[in-house]
């Protein structure tokens, strides 16, 4: 991948991993998304490893945001989330981020869930 292509690669990453309040949220409370910024500037795409490893990044990145989600939502509601809701964050979470990536090596591995035989 040429630098410039890679430098706006790493960029349209840095944004990948955004999730809203759930809809029933406390009133009052600001409906803005929370996002985390996930490296990749040190990942060469086109190696098997190294697309693991932003996957392994995004993954862990959706999961923070997500868990802060729902501490957010337990704190404005006094209610724990719905049932399945933390697991469907974390999954709609990923699926933005690689579709946002645009990388299809990452999609395979994505939608494989053969992670490791990448």
């Amino acid at each position: 991948m040429n630098t410039s292509r890679y430098w706006i690669a790493s960029l349209t990453a840095a944004t990948v991993v955004l999730f809203a309040l759930p809809s029933s949220a406390a009133d009052g409370e600001r409906d803005t998304a929370v996002s985390k910024t996930v490296k990749m500037w040190d990942l060469d795409l086109a190696k098997s490893g190294d697309v693991q490893t932003l996957y392994s990044r995004v993954h862990a990145a959706a999961n923070d945001v997500c868990r802060a989600e729902a501490r957010r939502y337990r704190v404005g509601t006094r209610r724990m989330p719905p049932l399945g809701w933390s697991e469907q964050c974390v999954s709609d979470a990923v699926d933005a981020a690689v579709r946002e990536v645009g990388n299809r090596r990452l999609a395979t591995l994505h939608t494989s869930g053969a992670r490791a035989m990448l």
